[in-house]
Order: structure tokens, then sequence, then C-alpha cells
């Protein structure tokens, strides 16, 4: 999962990355208090989850964004709470940036840029498609994100789906999460889902469910999509957001050069 989004922002600025000091100074606004972090209850693997121990979820939540994030507070000695919330209340909740002003992981889109601040690109994930063998044993004729109209698409409440641009996101029947997804195609009542592959096979590793062997849920890659780049997401609620849009990118291009974030990035599910 190569930072390829700001490693190319890297080659076009050379001279701002040539500026940074080599730690970036903490913004006054994030001088002595605690930010508060929400993010989705659905569970993001490997970049944010519950720790699992005996097979069942903890209320300890870890991921690699939270890991990067972390790295960056320690540095600043900057306080921070997070919490799991449904996603729609997580945005809800940043929006006025009350209890909570950040968000570890979004896709951006019109909408978000102007409710939210939103952090330089730091990971990328890629669509697959996903269909059920019982219903579709010879799979599915997708050969553009357009096709998925053609079927009933099922995807979570909240999510923007951003590069889905060509599909028709309003019909979408929504639940809460990806095994509800899979439960869902498999009883069909949906025909088809498309999500990030990286998350389904972080949700297989967690013990979530066995997505990866499914013998009856197929999958391929999503034609015509480019790769999805996440960003970290802040209020606009109040000037910590600001000062945190500030400090987090600073950052990410002071650890992307160091190679810290993609060690980060890429460390395995305990």
């Amino acid at each position: 999962m190569r930072c390829i989004f700001l490693t190319a922002w890297l080659t076009l600025a050379p001279g701002m990355l040539a500026a940074l000091p080599a730690q970036a100074q903490t913004p006054a606004a994030l001088v002595g208090g605690t930010i508060g972090i929400c993010d989705d209850a659905a569970e993001w693997p490997p970049y944010i989850y519950y720790r699992r121990e005996a097979g069942g979820k903890t209320a300890e939540v870890r991921g690699n964004s939270l890991d990067v994030v972390a790295a960056i507070f320690a540095r600043h000695g900057i306080r921070h709470t997070i919490r799991l919330l449904p996603w729609k209340r997580c945005l809800q909740e940043l929006a006025s940036g009350t209890q909570y002003q950040m968000l570890l992981s979004a896709s951006s889109n019109p909408e978000r840029l102007a409710a939210y601040h939103l952090s330089l690109p730091y990971y990328q994930t890629h669509y697959h498609y996903f269909y059920s063998r019982r219903t579709h044993p010879n799979g599915l004729d997708v050969r553009r994100q357009a096709d998925l109209n053609r079927y009933t698409l099922g995807g979570i409440y909240g999510y923007a789906y951003s590069l889905l641009g060509e599909v028709n996101k309003e019909a979408m029947t929504r639940t809460g999460n990806y095994v509800s997804l899979v439960k869902m195609l498999h009883l069909g009542r949906i025909e088809v889902f498309a999500e990030d592959i990286e998350v389904i096979e972080g949700m297989s590793r967690l013990g979530a469910y066995d997505f990866a062997n499914d013998p009856e849920l197929g999958h391929a890659p999503l034609p015509g999509v480019s790769a999805n780049a996440f960003h970290m997401m802040f209020t606009k609620a109040s000037p910590v957001g600001a000062a945190l849009k500030e400090l987090i990118d600073r950052e990410l291009l002071l650890m992307e050069k160091s190679g810290q974030l993609q060690k980060l990035l890429d460390a395995p599910l305990p």
C-alpha cells in the first residue's frame, strides 16, 4: 500500500519539503489540550479496529492510522482520546467540534471539503466488487463501474463512495457493517457491493468473518476505478481543526521522507 499520492505531491513540491524543519512546531492552539478522535464503529482494519482477545472484541482501539497520529502527537506532547461511533454520528460530532476534533480515515468529496479540513492523502485502497456464487454462479458482467447499476447494490450507512461517480448511490440498500453485506448477498437481498479489498482482508484477519475463505463469496477488481485516497479529517468549528491540519500535514511530509509513515501503515495486524 505504497503512499504514492503523498510521494507524488512531494515530487511536485521539493522546495516546501526542503524548507520544513526537522520537526514541525506545535501550533499554539494544540498546546496543553486533549484532542478527541472519533472513527467508524464498523471498523476499518488494518487502519482502525478493536483488539481481539480469545476471538472476541475488547474495548481497546488499535490500528495503523491510530499509530501514525499517536506518533505525531507523542512528538509534540499532545494528549488524545479515541472512540468508535456509528459513522454518521462521528461526522456529526466532528462538524460540531465539541467533543471530537478529528477522525482518521475519510475519502474526499466536495461536500466534505466544504464542511471539514482534510489532511494530505496518506494511504490508498482499491475497490473490488463482491457477489454471491449462490445467486450468480457464473459471476457478474462488470466491465466498468456503471455496470453495477444493472444489479441490486448494497453499501454501508454514511459511506460516501466518492470514486463511484457512475453509480446510482441513491439506489443502494444500506446496512451497518461488512458482515451484514455478505449475509444480504447470500440471502439474495442485494446482488453486489463494492468495497476496499484491503479492509475486507483486514476483517478476515481479525476473525470478524472469514471473507477470504467463504467459497460462496466471489469478488474481482472493479474496472475503471482509480486507487481510493484517504485523509484525516478535522473540524472547522474551532481553530483547533485548522491547527491540527497544519501540524498533521507537515508531520506526514516528514514521516514520508524518513520512511516512518510507510513502516507504520504496513505494520501487520497483531
